[in-house]
């Protein structure tokens, strides 16, 4: 499948042209649109990753068009103390940018193993996420995870920290200005108090993103949400005290549904003394996400994203934003085809911040 758009009326009517033709997991607003924690679906309580018994189910049995069989259901479970799964995403991308060469292509954008060890009569497991593509292997995260009495909970090892919301999308601001997306484990610890309507969350760790700590301070971490019926809201702040400066940063997300529609926001507020390299001059990003969902037919999910950055406050009209409508159709267990658009806006200056992308992609999970 092949668009070429230029222009802002070319993008419209390209969007309305793919609207029409037939054309996770990881994916917060599955959680938002069923009222439960990312626990109920992965084994891994910050969410993505191995999926539960459940979760499995859920992928092969409820959420594509045409449902798997339940005589060969197996939800990735090799007898009682091995359980594994599997991510793969491979696209086709067009860019068109108003600086530089546009390009297409294919590329193989991520891939993941996913093992988890829970010995019999223990209550403790081991549980590795591992990258195999692109390129060559990268640890996403290896813990061992504990469960306290009831649903709390504690893991050890690299970990993904829970910070805000966790998207698939590791390229979005919230992600990438915030330093927390899928490649940027870290060694640590996090306790985990997980109740009925509630789930809070201590981290401390090396503040390094995975590397050995250089200096001997560390990063703290909080974060709290609350379930209401058919909404939440959570917070979550952290302090990095490096050497090199200190980062501080806090977000407010959330999300509810209404006639249908799953909504799901987040904004960041974030302080970096170790950019400006001055003692007690920060510099302040402001970033945020407003995303929309809509199942329009059993298998079919419209997504419709708005994105904003503020690279620097001090800086007037620095401003960058990103606007992203996908498809999502999921045929059968265990395959889903993805086809969008993303068109950025960045300032005149920064014109390679301003482009317009399209891409196809399956999507392999189990």
């Amino acid at each position: 499948m092949f668009i070429h758009c230029k222009n802002y009326f070319t993008f419209l009517i390209c969007v309305m042209g793919l609207l029409l033709i037939n054309t996770s997991h990881a994916e917060p607003y599955l959680a938002i649109k069923n009222n439960t924690q990312c626990s109920t679906c992965h084994v891994n309580p910050a969410g993505g990753g191995a999926r539960t018994t459940y979760g499995a189910y859920y992928g092969t049995h409820v959420l594509p068009r045409t449902a798997g069989s339940l005589d060969l259901f197996d939800a990735g479970k090799f007898g009682e103390t091995l359980r594994i799964g599997a991510d793969l995403r491979t696209n086709y991308y067009q860019s068109d940018r108003d600086e530089g060469e546009d390009t297409r292509g294919f590329e193989t954008q991520s891939g993941q193993l996913y093992v988890v060890l829970q010995p019999k009569d223990s209550r403790f497991s081991l549980y590795i996420d591992e990258q195999i593509a692109p390129g060559g292997a990268l640890n996403r995260e290896t813990f061992i995870l504990t469960k306290l009495n009831g649903n709390h909970f504690l893991k050890a090892g690299r970990i993904m920290l829970p910070y805000g919301i966790r998207l698939e999308d590791d390229s979005a601001f919230i992600r990438q200005a915030s330093g927390f997306n899928f490649d940027t484990g870290d060694n640590g610890v996090e306790l985990g108090l997980q109740y009925t309507k509630t789930l809070f969350n201590f981290a401390l760790s090396n503040g390094s993103s995975g590397l050995n700590n250089d200096d001997k301070n560390l990063q703290f971490l909080s974060r709290a949400e609350y379930l209401g019926n058919n909404w939440r809201i959570g917070a979550t702040a952290l302090y990095n005290d490096a050497e090199a400066g200190a980062r501080i940063q806090a977000n407010l997300f959330g999300g509810f549904v209404w006639q249908g529609f799953v909504f799901l926001a987040e904004a960041d507020l974030i302080e970096d003394e170790s950019i400006e390299n001055i003692p007690d001059e920060y510099q302040q990003q402001r970033v945020g996400l407003l995303e929309v969902n809509r199942e329009i037919s059993k298998g079919y999910n419209v997504k419709l994203t708005t994105e904003y950055l503020d690279p620097d406050a001090n800086i007037d009209e620095n401003q960058r934003v990103r606007h992203s409508l996908l498809l999502e159709y999921t045929p059968f267990a265990n395959l889903q085809i993805r086809g969008g658009l993303r068109k950025g806006d960045d300032i005149p200056q920064r014109d390679a911040g301003n482009y317009l992308d399209f891409f196809a992609q399956l999507h392999f999970y189990y």
